[in-house]
């Protein structure tokens, strides 16, 4: 575990590079540095003398070496709650950890290496190596990642370093912190087997940080690393998405075009790649090719899909093309399937987070859930996630075996220390699935409302357009035409034609459509 694949952000695809950074560290303590009198200034503890270590640990030490892991296990469990003995705390996790893992307590071992790191790291350095190996085995690494990030340059062999400094990179970039984060990835060696997935990362913060052509070379490195390491086709079209979201970025639309088309329709991540390549080919002037990409998604096979900025890149298609009926039809359209996805993401985000992470792990379990498809379609293979409910599953599979033996004080405190931390990671992940509902209704709120808008600044904008060309004398003659009545024959039925759609056919349609516009004048020249 603890591979998670970076993918860079669709507003960077949009162009939606805004804000400022977040404070590295050193500039929020050069912000809140204040010279204190001398006097309350903290002193260094002396160290512990040998008759202080003995009293604390000689009875731990005496049941340890007869064997009796449980009994030294519970006083230590004692020692770490004796605030007079708190200079021996750090030890004392490390020690709790050593035996947890002994009588097969991964996760409350876990907890306690972590524990012993947050006191005092340089302290219990040893511990960090064997707190990674338990973090993979139960799938919990983000439990290391805020310890590893304030202890990134702890004394330990180097390719445990390396791996710190992954992870140390991870929670410095949720912090917003990708400037901190990219100078702690120098450390990853070249070997480490998470290669791939730091110089994905890597990527991923040099496009943040506005740099998307300097994003380039390390994607193009994950891509390579993690297909030498079999990581898969999954990892592979993220790094081609990646690669294909930063020329965007970088401007250059023919070769974004060209890594979203590298994505293949049995990827999971097609529909989306079909979506922001239409924006590519937007940006080129190509109406007709984002037509065609997004006729995709008007098929009945995206009925559940949630793509509401496609629909509003067709209307403004139309519109460039003066196609203002059609796409005045379209912004009716969109209403109509949007107004009740509006409500419908009001109630998931009304819902608690322990409920919505329920009902999320139901549906990734083949149960029924009550989630949304638009909902559930991004979380059900997002690596976060899995990582998050594997360990909870860890973490529920520890706790039967520890209520299944005596009550004791460190069965106790195991199962208070791993249920606290699956507590925490199902309101963590439920918080992250109402933020998406959330977000996503805001968003939808406001193309519902500028939608409305739309119309009217269509209606204006062809009006003066055609005020235009009829001043300079560019406008077309028009045809004469009869509108004749349908006729239908005794014993047949008439409707009208909608076409049909058939699974094979997306990702082929065609478009060429010519633009309605006056001769020598475009929607967009109207002023």
């Amino acid at each position: 575990m603890g591979a998670r694949r970076s993918l860079l952000p669709l507003g960077l695809l949009l162009g939606l590079l805004a804000g400022a950074l977040a404070p590295t560290p050193a500039d929020a303590a050069k912000k809140e540095a204040k010279i204190l009198p001398a006097s309350t200034e903290p002193e260094a503890r002396p160290m512990p003398t040998m008759e202080e270590r003995t009293a604390a640990f000689g009875a731990i030490d005496e049941a340890y070496k007869a064997g009796r892991l449980k009994e030294a296990a519970d006083l230590l469990v004692a020692l770490t709650e004796n605030t007079e003995l708190s200079h021996f705390h750090a030890e004392s996790y490390a020690r709790l950890g050593g035996i947890l893992e002994k009588l097969d307590l991964p996760y409350g071992a876990l907890v306690a290496y972590e524990r012993a790191l947050a006191t005092d790291a340089p302290l219990v350095a040893g511990s960090a190596a064997s707190a990674i190996q338990l973090a993979d085995k139960v799938g919990d690494t983000a439990l290391l990642e805020g310890t590893f990030a304030e202890n990134v340059g702890l004394d330990v062999p180097a390719a445990v370093r390396s791996r710190m400094a992954y992870l140390a990179a991870r929670e410095s970039h949720h912090k917003g912190q990708d400037t901190v984060a990219l100078a702690i990835l120098k450390m990853v060696q070249k070997d480490d087997p998470y290669l791939p997935e730091a110089k994905s990362l890597e990527g991923v913060l040099l496009s943040t940080t506005g740099k998307p052509e300097a994003a380039l070379a390390p994607f193009l490195t994950a891509q390579a690393a993690g297909a030498a390491a079999g990581r898969g086709a999954q990892f592979n079209d993220v790094m081609v998405v990646n690669l294909a979201r930063s020329y965007y970025a970088a401007e250059n639309w023919p070769r974004a075009v060209e890594y979203f088309a590298q994505v293949t329709r049995d990827s999971r991540m097609w529909p989306e790649v079909q979506f922001e390549r239409a924006w590519a080919h937007f940006r080129m002037e190509d109406m007709n090719g984002a037509l065609a990409l997004l006729q995709n998604h008007t098929s009945p096979f995206f009925a559940d899909w949630y793509f509401p900025e496609g629909e509003l890149l067709r209307v403004h298609s139309l519109f460039l093309m003066c196609k203002f009926p059609e796409a005045s039809k379209q912004i009716d359209s969109f209403r109509t399937r949007y107004a009740p996805v509006q409500t419908t993401l009001q109630q998931v985000a009304a819902t608690d987070p322990a409920t919505l992470f329920a009902e999320m792990r139901k549906h990734v379990e083949g149960e029924k859930s009550s989630l949304p498809a638009m909902i559930t379609w991004r979380f059900e293979v997002e690596e976060r996630f899995l990582d998050d409910l594997n360990a909870i599953r860890h973490a529920e599979d520890e706790l039967k075996r520890v209520q299944s033996v005596s009550a004791n004080p460190f069965t106790e405190w195991t199962s208070r220390q791993v249920s606290a931390r699956k507590a925490a990671l199902i309101q963590a992940e439920g918080e992250r699935i109402r933020a998406r509902a959330a977000g996503m209704e805001a968003q939808l709120g406001q193309m519902l409302s500028d939608a409305e808008m739309s119309k009217l600044d269509m209606m204006q904008f062809e009006t003066r357009l055609f005020e235009q060309a009829a001043n300079r004398g560019e406008l077309a003659e028009a045809r004469d035409t009869v509108v004749r009545a349908a006729r239908v024959k005794d014993g047949y039925r008439q409707w009208p034609f909608d076409g049909e759609y058939w699974g094979d056919e997306l990702g082929y349609y065609r478009i060429n459509a010519k633009p309605d516009c006056p001769a020598g004048m475009a929607a967009g020249s109207a002023r």
